[in-house]
């Protein structure tokens, strides 16, 4: 499959992981550095060397050092380690698959036990090691079963015995992501242990454990590994799995958050039903069915899938057209794609520009001015002789550049990242010669050649916050200066191994940034969300995945200044960070794509049916947006297309005779108004093509959003700016 990334993007990655690292120092975290162990490298086996080479080459916040292997350094020890207790059958089986690195596992056939997990357990106890309160141990354990609904739990706890001579247990030391619900693909599991302190008594003999007594079941373990870092400089927030504050699906935050969803997002709608008299129509069947949001729920799209004729291309074509309302150009319209720096056709990216206003969808333009001379960075200028011009030279072409790219598609996008990494990238500014005086004048220059709405967009501000002071300090000089800006653009990039999930709540956390940048009274759009995890093929990192990208787009869609959320890709096969994508290279849906499915088009979507009063009239309460009010009596119907927001009142809708029937083919109370989603996505019609009947123009009209907050702030003359 041809990349219109390749080279330019990788390049990205590198630059874009050293700022990471740059702003994780920033905020006060250590990076633990991966150390020597005591162990020859030549002593582990291939599983257990790969697993040190993981956790120790991480990068970020969430790199370990090595360590000591406690079960042995070969699958085969640590597995000698472990026996099953309880009703049940144990065997050994060959792994024989590429897609873990393991290649022997435990098989346990439980059976009884139902209602008393620990009844039934794998466990290895620990006789030659010792441990004392505080140390940090990391289980590690590949999972898999066939069976449904299998379940089982991990468990690190001391045997010993008790002042009678009974032999008892502690309490867990696992602290946190000790249940498993294992399907039928290997999946890898971590468990943080903090020692604590021993009961009294004597005879202490540590173990792990994992109880699988949960009713007859078959499942198996391999890969299993305890790592003791009590030799370490290493803090239980840095061993995996990973967690954020607010999580909880019971967390305090969330009654808010939904509370403000209902008061922004939602508005009361009554529908007035006619007959063709012009009389009210009492008990007539009415159909309120949402067709798109007001809401940006949208995403960055590929040239080459958009313009390709492969089956994938098609596939990814319709999937973009059923799941998002609102597209940006991933790189056609950076500079050195447009010049013919990378290997894109101008004609493809026309082509791509023009499949999209066919479809009305809202197309914003990535970008107009990022001070980087070079595409190292992923974009820029593409000025490759800089060296050679004089600073009014840079200056006079990159206003040029700006002008010509403005009005080049002016109409064809609704708005542009004017101002691309600007806290990230200051080269212009930091230039003897340019300075602000030249971004100021490059600001007038793209407000005259444009009336596309002009955004700002950087990194580290919501996606992690390593930035954000700096990106309120400049969006500050902005508005101070009356420079003619519509809104503010948050890069949205969550990197795990950065620990840039944010808290939801409190300092420093997602919501105290939206709140923050909401003081502007500017429009705040998520132009580039996506969450970077280290494997799909460990459970928990899924698992935070998906928790965090329904607590993002919670969060956005009930904070009123935020107007949307942009997913930087969809597809892993075209995403910069694959992990990331909502949808696997076979395009089956992941378990963050499932969350942002089920809040987007389920939770936040709007389909009512009711009948009216006496006086014609159906009062209901839905999400803003557009929508198909259709109604029925008899032999009569009527339909119209509206777009319904905080200032629709009544929505009308005047019946007719219908050909089709007659008032003997249905009574007033069989009323069907029509066909709604169907449980199964992508399947009913008001899913799939959801801006149904042609009728879907979308929020911003055929003006494509032109001016829809309109120019909050005017430009001063010459003599006034900064």
């Amino acid at each position: 499959m041809p990349d219109e990334r390749t080279g330019f993007e990788s390049r990205r990655r590198t630059f874009l992981k050293s700022v990471g690292a740059l702003g994780v120092t920033a905020a006060g975290s250590s990076v633990a550095t991966a150390q020597e162990s005591t162990e020859s490298a030549d002593s582990l086996g291939d599983y257990h060397q790969a697993l040190r080479d993981d956790l120790t080459g991480r990068g970020g916040n969430r790199t370990l050092p090595a360590g000591e292997y406690v079960y042995g350094t070969t699958e085969e020890a640590a597995l000698e380690a472990f026996s099953l207790e309880g009703d049940g059958e144990e065997s050994t089986i060959s792994v024989d698959t590429d897609a873990v690195p393991i290649t022997t596992a435990g098989r346990l056939n439980v059976s009884g036990g139902a209602g008393q997990p620990h009844e039934v357990s794998y466990k290895g106890l620990i006789e030659d090691a010792s441990f004392s309160e505080g140390d940090l141990l990391l289980g590690v354990a590949y999972v898999r079963s066939d069976s449904e609904h299998a379940q089982a739990k991990a468990s690190f706890k001391y045997e010993y015995t008790d002042s009678d001579g009974e032999t008892t247990y502690s309490d867990s030391f696992v602290q946190r992501g000790a249940e498993m619900d294992p399907t039928g693909e290997w999946l890898r599991y971590f468990f943080p242990i903090e020692v604590g302190a021993k009961p009294d008594g004597s005879d202490h003999v540590p173990f792990l454990e994992f109880w699988t007594g949960y009713g007859d079941q078959t499942i198996e373990f391999g890969g299993l590994a305890l790592i003791d870092y009590s030799d370490d400089d290493v803090d239980l927030g840095t061993l995996p799995p990973y967690d954020y504050e607010g999580r909880s699906p019971d967390a305090e935050w969330r009654e808010e958050a939904h509370e403000r969803i209902e008061e922004h997002r939602k508005t009361d709608l009554e529908v007035e039903v006619l007959g063709p008299g012009g009389q009210p129509m009492n008990r007539a069947g009415v159909e309120v069915e949402m067709q798109e949001h007001e809401f940006d729920f949208g995403s960055a799209v590929s040239v080459n899938h958009v313009t390709g004729d492969e089956e994938d291309d098609e596939t990814y074509r319709e999937t973009f057209l059923e799941y998002f309302n609102k597209a940006v150009v991933e790189n056609g319209l950076k500079y050195p794609a447009w010049e013919g720096g990378w290997d894109m056709s101008q004609d493809d990216i026309r082509s791509t520009l023009d499949w999209l206003n066919e479809r009305d969808v809202p197309t914003r333009g990535h970008y107009l001015l990022w001070e980087e001379y070079t595409t190292d960075g992923g974009g820029g200028m593409y000025i490759e002789n800089a060296d050679e011009l004089s600073t009014d030279e840079i200056e006079d072409l990159v206003a040029e550049k700006i002008r010509n790219h403005a009005e080049t598609f002016d109409g064809e996008v609704s708005d542009w990242d004017m101002h691309n990494h600007p806290i990230w990238q200051s080269n212009f500014r930091d230039t003897e010669g340019l300075g602000w005086e030249a971004v100021d004048r490059w600001w007038q220059v793209a407000n005259e050649a444009t009336d596309d709405e002009l955004y700002t967009n950087e990194m580290g501000a919501i996606g992690g916050a390593w930035q954000r002071s700096q990106y309120l300090d400049y969006i500050e000089h902005l508005v101070e200066n009356d420079y003619p800006v519509d809104g503010i653009g948050f890069m949205g990039h969550h990197q795990q191994q950065w620990g840039q999930m944010l808290p939801i709540t409190g300092d420093r956390s997602m919501e105290e940034g939206f709140d923050a940048f909401a003081d502007f009274d500017l429009p705040l759009l998520i132009t580039e969300f996506d969450i970077e995890i280290f494997s799909r093929r460990n459970a928990q990192d899924v698992a935070v995945q998906a928790d965090y990208t329904r607590d993002f787009l919670t969060m956005a869609f009930s904070k009123e200044a935020v107007e949307g959320v942009m997913s930087w890709g969809f597809w892993e096969e075209d995403h910069w960070r694959p992990t990331g994508a909502y949808f696997d290279s076979d395009w089956t849906l992941r378990e963050n794509g499932e969350v942002y499915r089920d809040l987007v088009f389920d939770e936040w979507w709007t389909h009512e049916r009711g009948w009216t009063d006496h006086d014609g009239v159906f009062e209901t309460r839905g999400f803003k947006g557009d929508y198909a009010v259709r109604a029925r009596k008899g032999g009569l119907t009527g339909e119209k297309i509206v777009t319904v927001d905080d200032e629709t009142e009544t929505v009308t809708v005047e019946l007719s005779p219908d050909d089709e029937e007659s008032d003997d083919e249905e009574s007033d109370d069989d009323v069907e108004c029509g066909p709604g989603r169907d449980d199964e996505p992508g399947k009913g019609p008001g899913w799939k093509g959801k801006k149904g009947n042609g009728h879907g123009k979308g929020k911003r009209g055929n003006g494509h959003g032109k001016g829809k907050h309109g120019k909050k702030h005017g430009w001063k003359e010459n003599d006034e700016r900064t």
